[in-house]
């Protein structure tokens, strides 16, 4: 019995370990379908964590009605705040090599045409590029044939109270 409680012990004090990302990187730049994504958030690394059902990243490219419309949004899902990073684009036919603009509030713009990132710590407190706090999205990779989308991208943010994030270094490479 003290050996089971002992081992219970051991286990409860070793899941009680933070699980940060204290020492964590950014994933290597590849154009291989990878399924990695991440980026710096004001200098600190933000990569996606699941936690309960939802899954951490959504990315798609989907031709719709004649035009092309991209998302990569993923978040950490661990706690209460669901911190998300999303880069969009909407009636834009993406090519390899380009470098695309991200100076949309994905908010504010019914009718989206263009790029726009978003910084997320809830529903209520959310940062958007807009014609002033900009952006790029660089694509390496469009496979369609294959599902296969690779990029970088940076962009600056601001929210309704006027506090600015910077996200930088950030890329992806993901089979959609």
């Amino acid at each position: 019995m003290k050996n089971l409680l002992l081992l219970f012990s051991l286990l409860l004090v070793l899941n009680s370990c933070s699980n940060d990302d204290d020492g964590a990187s950014l994933p290597a730049e590849t154009q291989i379908g990878a399924n990695t994504v991440g980026c710096l958030v004001n200098g600190e690394v933000f990569l996606p964590h699941a936690e309960g059902i939802n899954p951490p990243v959504n990315c798609f490219y989907q031709f719709v009605d004649g035009e092309f419309f991209f998302t990569m949004n993923f978040a950490d899902l661990r706690g209460v705040t669901n911190e998300r990073v999303v880069i969009q684009t909407g009636r834009i036919d993406l090519q390899k090599g380009q470098t695309y603009i991200l100076n949309k509030n994905t908010i504010d713009d019914g009718d989206f045409s263009g790029g726009g990132g978003v910084y997320s710590l809830s529903l209520s407190n959310r940062f958007n590029t807009n014609t002033i706090l900009t952006g790029e999205l660089k694509m390496s990779r469009i496979d369609l044939q294959n599902s296969i989308i690779s990029g970088t991208f940076w962009f600056d943010a601001i929210n309704d109270s006027g506090e600015v994030v910077e996200i930088r270094q950030g890329r992806f490479d993901w089979n959609y």
